[in-house]
């Protein structure tokens, strides 16, 4: 039977900051996985046709219709994005770097220590929607 082929697999590219993501695939309403850094790499055997592909990391779910011919192989990337707690993380750390600095050169309080933590103000959740992305390859 000519069978086609869907790689799955987690982009590389964004290294250490997103360890922790997990995403669970399925694949026409039947095959059903868990994936993560260490599993990166996913092969499905599948029969010709139109195929439903979703994703989903428990915050965001995204929806991908492939056509697959005899034979054919096609490759999703999972490309993870910035995150609500990263994009937090590193705002803090700019922000407690900045307060640093600021005390290290006035030796002492001054009301313009509080400007950098307005950037808090800037970070919300909402702004965070799309956790990751879908791309295709042949």
């Amino acid at each position: 039977m000519n069978q086609s082929t869907i790689v799955v697999r987690m982009s590389k590219s964004s290294g250490v900051y997103n360890k922790s993501n997990r995403y669970v695939v399925r694949i026409t309403d039947e095959i059903d996985c868990e994936m993560n850094f260490t599993n990166s790499r996913k092969e499905y055997r599948v029969l010709p046709g139109k195929h439903s592909i979703e994703i989903t990391d428990g915050t965001f779910f995204q929806t991908e219709q492939i056509i697959l011919k005899a034979e054919e192989t096609k490759v999703l990337t999972i490309n993870p994005s910035l995150t609500y707690n990263l994009g937090l993380g590193i705002m803090t750390g700019m922000v407690v770097t900045g307060l640093i600095i600021q005390f290290a050169v006035l030796q002492r309080f001054s009301p313009v220590m509080i400007i950098p933590l307005f950037s808090f103000l800037l970070i919300r959740k909402k702004n965070f929607s799309n956790s990751f992305a879908i791309s295709h390859s042949k």
